[in-house]
């Protein structure tokens, strides 16, 4: 069954970028028992760019996740506090890794 990823971006308030970090991994740790298999947060420390990468089992459970009213408060907030601009969610399988 193939995995899939869901990429989510923006900018992130570079005075609260360590505050926001610490957060999103507080925020996205629930979500392993619910399919999440890896998250990865990327920022550019220079230019406030913000990637998050989560990867699911399944699209079953990343679209159960991106409905659910626990992650949609959870990116409401995050959004209020840490970015700049709601994020910009993109989904893809994953078709290859190397690790």
């Amino acid at each position: 069954m193939p995995r899939f990823a869901r990429v989510m971006s923006t900018g992130i308030k570079k005075e609260v970028m360590d505050e926001a970090i610490a957060e999103w991994r507080v925020h996205l740790a629930p979500y392993r028992k619910s399919g999440l298999e890896k998250a990865i947060m990327l920022v550019d420390r220079a230019t406030g760019q913000y990637l998050s990468v989560t990867i699911w089992e399944s699209e079953d459970a990343q679209k159960n996740n991106v409905s659910s009213p626990e992650q949609t408060r959870g990116r409401e907030a995050m959004t209020k506090k840490y970015f700049t601009s709601p994020p910009v969610p993109s989904t893809f399988e994953v078709a290859a890794v190397i690790e």
